[in-house]
């Protein structure tokens, strides 16, 4: 039998590695490394994720006292799994992490709904999608056929997420569900819309490729509306709104 020793397997060195930088406290750095450079290692790829995060979630870390975010920052890189090498889909990456594994019992209850709206504002800042320079006028608006922009997202949740900040936490969900259409402008400046039922279904139904004449009438059913020419007069104004905004535009 050899007595000459196993060699190294570098998988081995790399799990240790990967294992150490996830969570210096609970695993040995490899061996064949010096400690200072492992630190270096080990701080330089927490600092990297800290700072997306905190700059793909604002509000939340300002929520956040120094410890408990450092401490769900750790928790992330520990628990979570990421699927992806790019650093701009870290934020992506967070998103799953708090709504399948981190231990929300301590958490706010608006907090992931506040992660998600974070999330979309920043998903659509990076996003490649592009919209019209220059949109042909529709003419008659309300028999155009319309499509939205791919820059918009028509969002539904329970606590007034826009309104969120250290002076204001809500502790219950809001009296009604709260709908707002968040959008890149023209100049890539992210907007937010606050909806009521209606805006959101009208923009749902052109959503699906109705005219906002078929989508007005939709809603004047739906409504039981005893005044049909109301709705739809609503509805003309909204989607020139909209179309001015860039929100939507002839199919």
């Amino acid at each position: 039998m050899s007595n000459q020793p196993k060699p190294i397997d570098f998988r081995d060195t790399q799990a240790q590695f990967a294992n150490y930088i996830r969570d210096p406290a609970n695993n040995p750095a490899p061996a064949d490394i010096e400690t200072r450079r492992m630190t270096i290692y080990q701080e330089l790829f927490y600092n990297n994720i800290q700072g997306f995060i905190a700059n793909g979630f604002p509000v939340i870390r300002k929520l956040m006292d120094d410890d408990s975010w450092h401490a769900m920052i750790r928790d992330f890189m520990i628990k979570h799994k990421s699927k992806t090498p790019l650093f701009h889909e870290i934020a992506r990456e967070f998103l799953s992490y708090l709504e399948n594994e981190r231990d929300t019992n301590n958490d706010p209850p608006f907090f992931y709904e506040l992660a998600h709206y974070e999330w979309v504002e920043l998903a659509l800042s990076v996003s490649t999608e592009e919209i019209p320079a220059e949109p042909a006028n529709p003419g008659d608006i309300m028999a155009a056929k319309l499509d939205t922009s791919p820059l918009a997202r028509l969002l539904q949740y329970q606590y007034p997420v826009h309104q969120i900040s250290p002076e204001f936490q809500p502790g219950s969900p809001a009296k009604s569900a709260v709908h707002l259409l968040v959008y890149r402008a023209v100049d890539d400046s992210i907007v937010f819309l606050e909806f009521n039922p209606v805006s959101a279904r009208l923009f749902g139904l052109i959503s699906e490729g109705l005219t906002g004449q078929k989508a007005a009438e939709q809603i004047v059913t739906e409504l039981q509306h005893p005044n049909a020419e109301v709705v739809i007069k609503g509805a003309k104004n909204l989607l020139q709104d909209w179309f001015n905004r860039r929100i939507i535009f002839q199919a």
